[in-house]
């Protein structure tokens, strides 16, 4: 089989392109849930209105007030590490007399965590149930990726599915779930047609690729025996416990305990490495996401072809961090172009990246 290769173009999707969607853009009916960034989880999480995930919020916020009591400020991303910490102490803290260290319980509420996740994309991001803001799909997203060739490479840190189902509405001859999913080589990708368009293309480095380093929404959790990725047909519809795979914002990942992260985040460097134009929607580099920081501070390190970076958010600060970690290519001549908004910058997409 060919050698995977990326193409010149990358793009990075952050939780901020998800939340610029067409269906949240100021004069939209958004819906009361919008899909959350790491500071905003918890209010999002308290604004869902479907019963069937009553139990999940009522369970949550009880647990992150037994913590931190009424007046807690957490987001996603600490509250997932914290817990990770807990756990890992449980068993050499003295617990005599105190359930706070009681690892079962510890383990119980990072499970309704994960079980909470999955429902907040469910209700703010679910572009095939019928009846929901997103159901249309996103009209920005589809302009972005109606502009990729074969071969570029898009890196995705959300869960959700909006990106996917933009792949197969508008690159149906350039995107493939089979390959584009790069797990090539050693693993088998079962299902894929249920997320392909109706002409997909064929082959290794036949079609764009999508890197979901932290997992997705529609892949069934990973079997350590069994060297295939099943892709789900109903992202969402699901009741009970989550069954998707996807890797918790904790600030430890053991990303190299599975020989299919250990090849998505490979490709990763890859195309971060190689990339002449690289372009962020919505994606900010966290404190607690040391993992991610490495893998662009090591790749860009090794990158003498980048000329352009694109960055797409409206914070200032999070901005100038993205300057930051790109700051090697930068100093070598690469020059910047920046947009607030996934609105701003979908419809000059083309001129853009072909510029």
């Amino acid at each position: 089989m060919a050698k995977w290769s990326p193409g010149k173009r990358l793009v990075v999707l952050g939780a901020g392109a998800t939340r610029g969607a067409q269906w949240n853009s100021p004069g939209s009916e958004a819906a009361a849930c919008l899909p959350p960034l790491n500071a905003d989880f918890f209010t999002q999480l308290q604004r869902l209105r479907e019963p069937k995930h009553q139990a999940v919020v009522d369970s949550v916020i009880a647990d992150v007030i037994d913590l931190y009591g009424t007046g807690f400020e957490l987001t996603l991303e600490d509250y997932f590490s914290q817990l990770q910490s807990m756990i890992s102490l449980s068993g050499v803290v003295d617990r005599q007399n105190s359930q706070l260290w009681n690892r079962g319980e510890l383990e119980r509420k990072r499970k309704a965590l994960v079980d909470a996740v999955g429902a907040v994309l469910e209700e703010s991001a679910d572009t095939t149930k019928s009846g929901s803001s997103a159901f249309e799909g996103c009209a920005l997203h589809d302009q972005l990726f109606d502009v990729l060739d074969v071969r570029d490479t898009v890196i995705s840190f959300n869960y959700d599915c909006v990106a996917d189902h933009s792949l197969r509405r508008v690159a149906s001859e350039r995107w493939n779930a089979a390959y584009g999913y790069a797990f090539g080589g050693s693993f088998t990708v079962i299902d894929p047609d249920r997320w392909n368009g109706d002409t997909p293309p064929s082959g290794q480095n036949s079609s764009i690729n999508m890197l979901k380093l932290h997992g997705s929404m529609n892949w069934f959790p990973f079997n350590p025996d069994d060297a295939s990725v099943r892709l789900r047909q109903r992202t969402y519809n699901q009741h009970g416990s989550i069954k998707c795979e996807i890797v918790p914002p904790e600030q430890s990942k053991n990303i190299d305990a599975d020989p299919r992260y250990r090849q998505l985040w490979g490709h990763a460097e890859l195309a971060i490495r190689k990339c002449e134009v690289a372009v962020l929607v919505g994606f900010s580099f966290t404190p607690t996401d040391l993992h991610v920081a490495a893998l662009f501070r090591g790749a860009l390190r090794e990158n003498t072809s980048l000329r352009k970076l694109v960055v797409v958010n409206p914070s200032r600060e999070h901005r100038r961090h993205v300057r930051t970690i790109f700051q090697q290519p930068l100093s070598r001549g690469a020059r910047v172009v920046q947009f607030d908004t996934l609105g701003d910058f979908a419809p000059h997409a083309r001129e853009v990246l072909e510029g």
